[in-house]
């Protein structure tokens, strides 16, 4: 892996400088003054990719041309507030979530649908997420723990996932027989989506290894109730690995599930 250089904001101060050496520390990489150079010219220099580690969030740069991956809650406090509303969400109905239930999501990403599952789930349940891009790994998990700028039941469910650094190929294959009441899969960039601007930096910096038969075969072992599965409606997987699937008229992304 190419590990990324670290530096500071534009205008650091010493509490700014001392973060990101921290961030560098923990990432086992350099630390690099910003010295008013802007993220581009640090990737052209060093031929490396750049983590702004800035007070409010940390930023991942892989491309000069594509905006940083950072972590933000995305759609998933517009979700839980709908549920709260007594509103349905389409993942938790297909999943068939409710409190108290163990969740395993093979492909985190942002942690929006791990965030809206441990949210369902409560306090008496455990979800785990399963992200196999280490730097993926430590931006969502640094802001999963420390992100403030939503509600408090928002923030109690980033706080309960349990992140994973691992493919969920490798995780599911030591998961004991089933472990856990829902296994979900979502191979989000199986088909790019132009419009879908938001995934750009994810698209950039993460792992897309895409499910094979094995991931499939040790996810129904693994699941107590369901493996759920989100593609794109022109996926070959629904119909490659027997998923009932749940037709959404107008959507780019269908849902399908395997009930054990």
């Amino acid at each position: 892996m190419n590990l990324p250089i670290v530096t500071t904001g534009q205008h650091p101060d010493e509490e700014s400088v001392r973060l990101a050496q921290h961030v560098a520390g923990e990432l086992g990489t350099d630390f690099v003054p910003r010295k008013k150079r802007s993220v581009r010219k640090l990737m052209g220099e060093f031929g490396r990719p750049v983590v702004v580690a800035g007070k409010e969030r940390y930023e991942y740069h892989t491309d000069p041309d594509v905006k940083p991956l950072f972590f933000h809650p995305g759609l998933a406090a517009i979700r839980i507030k709908r549920l709260q509303s007594g509103g349905n969400d389409a993942m938790v109905d297909v999943c068939g979530l409710r409190p108290g239930d163990t969740f395993l999501d093979c492909t985190m990403g942002l942690a929006s649908d791990s965030t809206v599952a441990s949210f369902v789930t409560g306090p008496s349940g455990r979800v785990t997420a399963c992200e196999a891009d280490p730097m993926v790994t430590y931006i969502v998990g640094h802001g999963l723990a420390t992100y403030s700028d939503s509600p408090e039941e928002v923030l109690e469910s980033m706080r309960r996932i349990d992140v994973r650094n691992t493919q969920a190929s490798d995780f599911l294959q030591n998961c004991d027989s089933k472990s856990y009441d829902i296994v979900y899969l979502d191979p989000m960039f199986e088909e790019t989506i132009e419009e879908a601007a938001a995934f750009a930096p994810l698209r950039s910096a993460g792992v897309h290894n895409l499910p094979d038969e094995r991931l499939f075969r040790d996810a129904v072992r693994v699941a107590r109730r369901r493996v759920v599965l989100k593609a794109h409606f022109r996926s070959e997987l629904f119909d490659r690995y027997g998923f009932t699937r749940i037709e959404r008229p107008n959507t780019k992304f269908h849902y399908g599930f395997i009930g054990i």
